[in-house]
């Protein structure tokens, strides 16, 4: 059951992770979206979509049974642990206020953090799925 489980809670986590990266551009201005994301020298929110859209094909597959299971968990945990490092070094180097400043937005205080868990979600499916296969 968690051999098919698993993978699925990773999909969804990798599809809210997108959904989240993607949010502040519907409800802020895309200039203040610039400089939110651009707090940094890497674009890590590129590469936390990129990394997350490989995520959702490798996790696909373990549910379709493609590929070798400890493959699958390697790949995903590899993945997801980079997302998460990423996306934790975004968080910490990003100003509280910066889109908040730059949007004039109160609701998008907390959109950080739930970028943040969202990358988390992602690994902690992956090892899950790592322990219910090896």
């Amino acid at each position: 059951m968690s051999q098919r489980l698993a993978p699925a809670v990773g999909i969804a986590s990798c599809l809210v992770l997108l959904a989240a990266l993607v949010f502040p551009y519907f409800v802020a201005p895309g200039s203040a979206v610039a400089v939110y994301y651009g707090t940094v020298a890497v674009p890590v929110y590129l590469l936390d979509a990129l990394f997350a859209s490989v995520a959702v094909v490798v996790f696909g597959s373990a549910i379709n049974e493609r590929t070798d299971p400890p493959t699958v968990a390697g790949a995903t945990l590899a993945l997801g642990g980079f997302i998460a490092l990423l996306t934790l070094w975004w968080v910490t180097a990003t100003p509280a206020d910066t889109l908040i400043e730059t949007a004039r937005m109160d609701s998008l205080k907390y959109h950080r953090w739930v970028v943040l868990l969202a990358a988390l979600a992602i690994p902690a499916s992956a090892t899950w799925y790592a322990r219910s296969v090896l």
